[in-house]
């Protein structure tokens, strides 16, 4: 069931546009309501309390539908899940705009998009803007795609939702848990940052990732970004020293890659589920 699921939430993530039906507006306004009438509490306890609720449901309507139908009913829950816990972009949709920009010529359209999509800001020169964007579509696409499977696969819907809303609390200041929760997506994302980095090895130059993944594989919680985009760019099949492609060959050779690796890793969890 979790492959499958996992199956056509990804194949339906990778060639259809689905992020205006992820709305967690009704998520940000229950945070605040939850702020204004609760007592001053400790960080840890505040996230605690503000997940429970969510999470409680979730639990609920996956046991309710346990046997439904032959299991067609929590199938069907199980994707829409997942699907709405993965992006919140689409991923692809959002590289291939980058790489639409960077080939029109305009430097500060591409750069004007990556900012959007990517969070890249302007830098001083466009070997520097590429390494950048590149990197940041790394650790995009783990974010994004890979930590929300990791965790689906391991603890089913809850799992994917806890990621997200954790994710969620990282990036909102204005719900004042951003050190809490940041650290919390830190501790989540240690193994599956592991696990992905060294599926690029499989999925590009395997002794080049594999040297930079066995340097950073034991380091602490805040390597996790730079081992994701380290290992990405290492294993990518267009560098050319020190220097990366422009016009959007590195970006699209990224995509490329990211293909692969997905696809690695619904093979990886097809054999895993056989051999369990």
């Amino acid at each position: 069931m979790t492959f499958i699921i996992t199956l056509i939430a990804l194949v339906m993530e990778r060639f259809f546009h689905w992020h205006h039906f992820r709305e967690w507006r009704w998520f940000l306004n229950y945070e605040r309501w939850l702020g204004e009438h609760s007592v001053r509490l400790p960080d840890i306890m505040r996230l605690i309390i503000s997940l429970t609720p969510p999470l409680i449901i979730i639990g609920v309507i996956e046991y309710l539908l346990s046997g439904w139908f032959y299991g067609i009913a929590e199938l069907i829950f199980g994707v829409l899940v997942l699907l709405y816990c993965l992006g919140p972009y689409n991923l692809w949709v959002q590289v291939y705009g980058c790489i639409d920009d960077l080939q029109k010529e305009d430097p500060a359209l591409a750069i004007e998009s990556a900012k959007k999509a990517f969070g890249v800001s302007a830098v001083n020169n466009s070997q520097a803007f590429h390494k950048a964007l590149v990197r940041a579509i790394f650790i995009a696409a783990h974010e994004r795609i890979f930590s929300v499977i990791f965790w689906f696969v391991l603890l089913g819907p809850l799992g994917a939702v806890l990621y997200r809303l954790i994710d969620l609390f990282s990036v909102r200041e204005e719900l004042g848990l951003t050190d809490m929760a940041l650290k919390v997506k830190q501790a989540m994302d240690w193994v599956p940052v592991r696990i992905f980095t060294f599926i690029f090895a499989l999925g590009g130059h395997f002794t080049e990732v594999f040297a930079c993944w066995k340097t950073g594989v034991s380091k602490g919680l805040e390597s996790n970004e730079n081992l994701l985009a380290d290992c990405g760019v290492a294993a990518l099949d267009v560098m050319e020293g020190d220097n990366i492609p422009e016009m959007g060959a590195a970006e699209k050779e990224t995509i490329e890659l990211l293909d692969r690796v997905f696809a690695m890793v619904l093979v990886l969890l097809a054999i895993i589920v056989i051999v369990v």
